[in-house]
């Protein structure tokens, strides 16, 4: 297991990494019977990894073995690390990963998330905005060159997912009640239900046919890289 220095308060260290099965072992029972829900192999395997490297990086924030790491859940659902854990000092984190790749997003005392996309050219993703999307959001997407549309879909794709993560709300906070950004060159922003705290956004650097974001909130923010 590796030790972690503890993040500033100005920062976020964002994990990124491909998933193996070496990290499976760490997994708690529940988990395991999680996994088994899924119809999928390729998903119940990546799900295994995902959560296995989870507590691994954990616990090395935490100073405790992979098998200590404790969650609990918020009102609506959001996991966080349990106090029990020796997470006095309260980490927060959020998880995300898609084909192989693992995104995981850590900040102190700040709540966070984040959301990584592998991009599909076969996904119908002009039905999935009218669903997904506020009318400001629509109109600007439908409005871009057709070759342009699919870039900036998921990348309002995962700056809604990110924000709707790092505020705790999941599916209680309709995705097409709030707007975020999605012209290629405007700068990244939303414009959330939530005015009492600045919510901030970023892209994600992630590898080539994938699309990442992250939402944080609290005053402007150092990302910091660990892969």
């Amino acid at each position: 297991m590796i030790p972690f220095p503890w993040p500033q308060e100005n920062k976020v260290h964002i994990h990124r990494a491909v998933l193996g099965s070496e990290a499976e072992r760490y997994v708690s029972l529940n988990e395991r019977v999680r996994a088994e829900r899924l119809l999928d192999p390729y998903k119940k395997k990546r799900f295994l990894a995902g959560r296995g490297l989870l507590r691994e990086i954990l616990g090395g924030y935490l100073g405790i073995q992979p098998d200590e790491v404790h969650f609990t859940m918020g009102e609506h659902g959001k996991p966080c690390l349990s106090t029990t854990a020796g997470n006095k000092e309260q980490l927060h984190f959020n998880l995300s990963h898609s084909g192989t790749m693992f995104l995981l997003a850590i900040t102190a005392t700040r709540e966070v998330g984040v959301d990584i996309e592998q991009l599909n050219n076969d996904i119908p993703f002009s039905d999935m905005a009218r669903i997904a999307f506020s009318p400001r959001e629509q109109k600007e997407l439908f409005d871009l060159p057709h070759h342009l549309q699919l870039a900036a879909f998921y990348r309002c794709w995962t700056r809604k997912e990110a924000y709707l993560k790092a505020s705790g709300m999941g599916f209680a906070l309709k995705s097409n009640s709030f707007d975020v950004s999605l012209l290629p060159e405007t700068p990244v922003a939303v414009a959330a239900p939530d005015n009492q705290f600045p919510w901030l956004l970023w892209d994600i650097d992630v590898p080539l046919n994938h699309c990442a974001a992250l939402a944080v909130k609290g005053p402007c923010t150092v990302i910091h890289y660990i892969d």
